[in-house]
Formats: C-alpha cells, sequence, structure tokens
C-alpha cells in the first residue's frame, strides 16, 4: 500500500471526537458554576432581606418597649405623688379633728393653708418629659395620658389634682370653722378628696399593670420571632459567601438578645 494512500482521519477524527468532549465537559462545569453562583445570590439576597427585616422588627420593638417603659414611668411617678398629697390631706384631716384643743377654731387656717400650697406644689411640679401628670393645662394638646406603640394607643384621663387643692381653700378660708357645721363641711371635704386620690392612684396603678402585661407579651413575642430567624440563618450553610453572612446574621441576633435583656432588666426595675 502506498504510503500516500494511508487515510489519516480517524486519527483526525479521534483528536476532534476529544476536543469536542473537553469543550463540553467545560461547557458543563460553566454552566454548573453559573447554576452555584445563581443559587448563592439566591441565598445572599434571601439572607439579606431576613437581615433586613430583622433589623427593622428590632427598630420597631425597641420603638414599642420604649413607649410603654414610659407609661410605666409616668404611672410609677404619678402614684408616688398621689402618696405624697395623701400625708398633706391626712395632715389636714388630723388638724381639723383636733380644733376643739383651739379657743379660736379659725386660729388654724395660716397651717392648713401651707400644707394646701405644698399639696398644690406637687400638683404642678409632678411632670414628665415636660408634660403635666396631675394639671390639666388650657395649652395641652389632650387632656388625657396617651401612651402609643405601632399598633395600639393606650390612655386615661388626666386628673386636674390642682381643683381639689382650691376646694379646700375657698371651704377652709370662706367659712367660720367655729360653726360646727362649716367645720363638719370640712372634715367631709377633705375625706372625699382624700378617697378620689386612692381612686387616682389605682387607675395609675392599673395603667401601670396594662402596659406591663403588654411590655411582656411583646417581648416574648420578639424572643420567640428571634428563635425562629436563628434557626432559619444557621441551616443550609454551604459556601464561604453564605457563612459570612449566617456570621453577621448571628452577630445581629446576639445584639437584639442583649437588647431584649436589658429592655427587661429596665421595664422590672
Amino acid at each position: 500500500m502506498d504510503v500516500n494512500q494511508i487515510n489519516n482521519n480517524p486519527l483526525t477524527s479521534v483528536n476532534n471526537n476529544s476536543l469536542s468532549g473537553i469543550g463540553n465537559n467545560s461547557q458543563l462545569q460553566l454552566n454548573k458554576s453559573d447554576t452555584v453562583r445563581k443559587v448563592s445570590d439566591l441565598n445572599t439576597n434571601e439572607l439579606d432581606l431576613n437581615l433586613s427585616n430583622l433589623s427593622k422588627q428590632r427598630s420597631e420593638f425597641s420603638t414599642n418597649i420604649q413607649s410603654l417603659n414610659d407609661g410605666i414611668a409616668i404611672s410609677k411617678i404619678a402614684t408616688n405623688a398621689l402618696d405624697k398629697q395623701q400625708n398633706y390631706l391626712q395632715n389636714i384631716q388630723t388638724k381639723l379633728e383636733n380644733i376643739d384643743n383651739l379657743n379660736n377654731k379659725n386660729d388654724i387656717k395660716q397651717s392648713i393653708n401651707e400644707d394646701l400650697r405644698a399639696f398644690n406644689k406637687i400638683s404642678y411640679e409632678t411632670n414628665y418629659k415636660r408634660e403635666s401628670l396631675l394639671v390639666q393645662n388650657y395649652y395641652d394638646d389632650s387632656q388625657n395620658i396617651e401612651i402609643s406603640t405601632k399598633n395600639q394607643t393606650f390612655s386615661m384621663q388626666k386628673p386636674n389634682i390642682s381643683s381639689f387643692a382650691n376646694q379646700i381653700f375657698e371651704t377652709i378660708n370662706n367659712n367660720d370653722l367655729n360653726n360646727i357645721s362649716n367645720l363638719s363641711t370640712a372634715k367631709q371635704l377633705v375625706s372625699s378628696i382624700s378617697d378620689a386620690l386612692s381612686k387616682l392612684t389605682d387607675n395609675f396603678n392599673n395603667f401601670s399593670k396594662e402596659l406591663e402585661n403588654k411590655a411582656t407579651n411583646s417581648i416574648k413575642e420578639q424572643n420567640d420571632n428571634l428563635y425562629k430567624n436563628s434557626i432559619n440563618f444557621g441551616k443550609e450553610t454551604s459556601d464561604f459567601s453564605k457563612s459570612n453572612i449566617s456570621i453577621n446574621a448571628g452577630n445581629l441576633i446576639a445584639s437584639q438578645a442583649n437588647i431584649i435583656q436589658e429592655q427587661s432588666v429596665r421595664l422590672l426595675s
């Protein structure tokens, strides 16, 4: 056979097929890499969205808890002030009860007026963040004490304690306490105002309990949400990029848990 007649096509065919196979494998690898990248991007976007949602929830939660804490603080400040005012009313009542020891019962008026001034001073100085708690002012935007969260508003009517002091002042100073009827009227008035203050104290305590229950439920709900999110962030970590995001998510969750703990301590203190 002539050497020139030897056909090199089989070798060429083999080489071409091999090259074609290599090309196909390369394309498969590229497709696979592209698919992995797209899946990774989807996972990253999902985690970014979860982080964004968690951050938003944290902000809303902190704002809500702060509002509820404000309401609880208002209640405690108001009840402390009312307790002090009760002491002054008790002083006045004691003076009226012991008035028989005086030759002129009207001599007690000056001492009672001093108690009333101290009583009234508490009314006007009991404030929270520049808002009067025991006196209704003409320029107030609302005659209610309102605490608002994202989805709910808690409200109670603001008392006007200064009017009580005025009633006692007029009854004591505009009448002759040597008259048994006038003296009896003054005693009854002080007693009825003391009862009114007790009811106001109960109102503030109930208001505080309502806010505390709301805060407790909010903390529990937030803890539950964080637990669910921590499970979602921790599963199916398959690549470096996603691992980093999961670590960041874990740090955010830990930070949020610390915030909840701090808020809980503040709530209970």
